[in-house]
């Protein structure tokens, strides 16, 4: 833990003053700042900075890293090559950084020394190519959704869609499921919510981590971005994407019903319903489930997606960058999601977060040069995490 008491002093502060970059210009010190906003000289001239991992969160971090070039002059590579990658390169140190979807457990961390923090909150949204029919038209609930998943119901005008679409004229088409091919933690998140709100209907389903065994024949699609590509490519089809896509892609989205009965569309308000009803990061940086939540105007759906790191980085210069980048990104606030499809993380845990970005220390117990120097008066504040990663 890193200083209980000035944390506990410093939350009456963070809930009192938005947006939440204002917080930060009320607390940090004048010099901090214009290390952290100005370009970084020398410093940011050296390598880049390279992730990998989740596609969830892809298209928001080059959209970061865009903004990160721009401003520092430092590159910043991230390939979306899925969750399942990201965790394996950053375990290997192949990476500066991996991403996940699925949060790794305490045990994973520690064997690995590595620390987890959350980024952005969004949605598994359901996509389906019907002709005719307008994005959102069509209704679905956990188990519908999980018997066309399952094959079950193969074809479009199905008594059990017709029963939740009255009024919408529903082809006979056959139904063709398109379904990520590579390690996907998307996939993961949308298994895991089919076996827990509809675990008969989904039986057939054999989730095998960031992978899974779909029964009968399926439409292979390696990546989100080649997925979304199938479903716009075939009629009848019906996909599952982050809620990016639906907007990048203009998918036709399926309105799903929630755990109170509600019937709700994909969108950052739903999203951000789900992360209050879940009370995500209330209290600490463990990972909390948002999936079938029941909550008013909740998508069933929702997800936090995560940033690996190590915990002692062999390279101080490098680990700099890296957590720098995050830090300038999360000083940004609400305003680094804005439009994006995703929702933002609550203010605290945002406020947290950054904190926490202060105070990693080398092998050698030298502090990161985080702002671009190193040492310096910092924000701190306790993490309240369980995920141990930054030294005091």
């Amino acid at each position: 833990m890193i200083g209980d008491a000035r944390f506990r002093k410093n939350v009456t502060i963070v809930s009192q003053v938005k947006p939440f970059f204002r917080m930060h210009f009320l607390r940090l010190p004048a010099l901090v700042l214009l290390v952290a906003f100005a370009p970084l000289g020398a410093w940011a001239q050296a390598t880049s900075v390279s992730g990998t991992g989740a596609t969830f969160p892809a298209q928001v971090y080059a959209e970061w890293a865009r903004q990160y070039t721009k401003d520092t002059g430092v590159a910043l590579n991230y390939v979306p090559s899925g969750s399942s990658t990201g965790v394996k390169q950053i375990v290997a140190r192949a990476v500066d950084f991996g991403a996940t979807d699925v949060p790794l457990g305490q045990a994973e961390l520690d064997k690995n020394q590595l620390f987890q923090f959350p980024t952005l909150v969004g949605g598994v949204v359901p996509v389906v190519n019907l002709p005719g029919v307008a994005s959102g038209a069509l209704r679905l609930d956990a188990q519908v959704l999980a018997g066309i998943f399952s094959g079950d119901i193969a074809r479009w005008n199905d008594k059990a869609i017709a029963a939740l679409n009255p009024g919408l004229a529903l082809p006979d088409t056959r139904i063709a499921r398109v379904v990520r091919s590579d390690g996907s933690g998307t996939t993961e998140v949308f298994v895991q919510f089919l076996k827990q709100a509809a675990p008969a209907a989904s039986a057939a389903i054999e989730g095998q981590g960031a992978t899974a065994k779909w029964p009968g024949t399926t439409m292979p699609a390696e990546g989100s971005s080649k997925l979304a590509s199938a479903v716009k490519a075939t009629p009848g089809a019906i996909g599952y994407v982050s809620s990016d896509y639906v907007l990048r892609e203009h998918l036709s989205a399926a309105s799903l019903r929630n755990k109170r009965g509600e019937w709700v569309l994909p969108s950052t308000e739903s999203f951000a319903a789900a992360s209050r009803a879940g009370a995500l990061f209330k209290t600490s940086l463990e990972a909390a489930p948002l999936l079938d939540i029941d909550g008013p105007g909740v998508w069933p759906i929702v997800t936090a997606t995560y940033v690996l790191v190590p915990r002692s980085p062999a390279s101080a210069e490098r680990a700099g960058r890296t957590l720098n980048f995050f830090y300038r990104s999360f000083l940004l606030g609400d305003k680094a999601v804005a439009g994006t499809g995703f929702a933002p993380l609550p203010l605290l845990t945002q406020a947290r977060i950054v904190s926490l970005l202060t105070n990693f220390r080398s092998q050698d117990g030298k502090p990161i040069p985080v702002l671009g120097q190193a040492g310096g008066d910092t924000f701190v504040a306790s993490s309240g995490s369980s995920s141990a990663g930054p030294r005091p």
